[in-house]
């Protein structure tokens, strides 16, 4: 249904069910924690693809539907110490996507949806209150978070260490 649509419905004197892509705009987003991917539709077109961080083993994030509730350009957690979570979007209760300074390519969270600082504003500024979210997926228990390499070092005559080499 087109804001058109609606506007010559309202015109003539009917009732036109409302759709969530009217309520929404047409936007909709997609995080599929199988990938740890967001992607951001307007009008089905993709128009935002960036890697986010769910939530880590035991503070798994939720699967479902859920519309954004409010935002709020710093939100401070109630349960975490009134960590600052900049560009905040509720979904439910405590759960948010946000912008986060670390945002590894695994579950790594409490719960929320972390974004990279460098893309959060303009999901922030792009997303209304009333856009649908989904997330899918499930992270695959041998998709763990990496291992630190360690790197052995050989002091070669008195000289100082140097790599050689991956363990």
């Amino acid at each position: 249904m087109t804001a058109r649509s609606i506007i010559l419905g309202l015109l003539c004197g009917v009732a036109l069910p409302l759709t969530a892509d009217a309520v929404s705009g047409g936007k909709k987003v997609i995080i599929d924690k199988s990938t740890q991917t967001l992607r951001a539709y307007e009008n089905g077109q993709l128009v935002m693809q960036t890697r986010v961080s769910t939530g880590k083993p035991g503070k798994e994030t939720p699967n479902g539907s859920f519309r954004a509730q409010y935002k709020e350009r710093m939100h401070y957690s109630s349960l975490y110490d009134n960590a600052p979570m900049p560009y905040s979007v509720n979904l439910r209760g405590h759960y948010f996507i946000h912008g986060y300074s670390h945002v590894p390519p695994y579950p790594a969270s409490r719960g929320c949806i972390r974004l990279p600082l460098s893309v959060a504003p303009q999901f922030y500024n792009w997303i209304t209150p009333g856009t649908p979210v989904t997330i899918t997926g499930k992270w695959a228990g041998n998709q763990s978070k990496p291992k630190a390499s360690k790197t052995r070092r050989l002091s070669l005559f008195g000289k100082k260490e140097k790599v050689v080499g991956q363990l």
